[in-house]
């Protein structure tokens, strides 16, 4: 007689494919979700990085230019003074001359700039202007150097040791002469209120 072998086909049964893909299903949403976690850490760091780069610089370019203040008064183009340091215009936070500009293109100018800072809703810009005495013509330049900014504050110590938050006091300015130019602050405090790291303060001591 014919001899007829017999294969036994195995599969899987439509309840173990299931269980399979499930747990597939599950594997693969736990990846994701470490995945998006990595992801998110590392833009959440990425962006605090940022933000630490910006304010670094607002504070170096800030200290630079309050500790080259100098004595230096300017005129505006209908011949007005421009005191070396001031709280009084109504348009800036404060302006003053500063000296120490770097030229290293040896530009036909001086060393001595113009500058002003203005809060812009919630971006702080520094303003400059080439010249200390200023045209009619005489144009700016504006940088914003810091966004997300609630307030900045600044104040001044005098020769007292007294902390002012305008400069110049009436009575400084009445005193004034030509021989007996504008008094300037020992050191400059500077504190900024930002909407996401709260209140950085930084102390600046003037170059005299």
């Amino acid at each position: 007689m014919p001899r007829y072998s017999t294969h036994h086909h195995s599969g899987f049964t439509l309840l173990e494919v299931i269980i399979a893909m499930s747990i597939f299903a599950i594997v693969s949403l736990m990846a994701y979700g470490g995945l998006y976690s990595v992801i998110n850490s590392k833009t959440h760091t990425e962006d605090a990085l940022e933000r630490l780069q910006e304010l670094q610089l607002t504070m170096r370019t800030m200290s630079d230019d309050f500790q080259h203040i100098s004595s230096r008064s300017g005129h505006d183009a209908l011949g007005g003074i421009l005191l070396p340091l001031t709280t009084q215009r109504s348009d800036t936070l404060v302006e003053f001359t500063r000296g120490g500009w770097r030229n290293p293109a040896s530009q036909v100018r001086s060393t001595l700039q113009r500058v002003a800072y203005i809060m812009d809703d919630d971006k702080l810009i520094r303003r400059y202007w080439s010249h200390v005495d200023r045209g009619d013509d005489e144009r700016f330049f504006d940088r914003t150097l810091i966004t997300n900014i609630e307030s900045i504050d600044v104040r001044f110590l005098n020769e007292k040791r007294t902390w002012k938050t305008d400069w110049p006091s009436a009575s400084s300015l009445a005193s004034t002469t030509a021989n007996a130019p504008a008094e300037l602050p020992t050191a400059v405090e500077v504190t900024l209120k930002m909407n996401d790291w709260g209140e950085i303060i930084r102390l600046i001591r003037l170059a005299r």
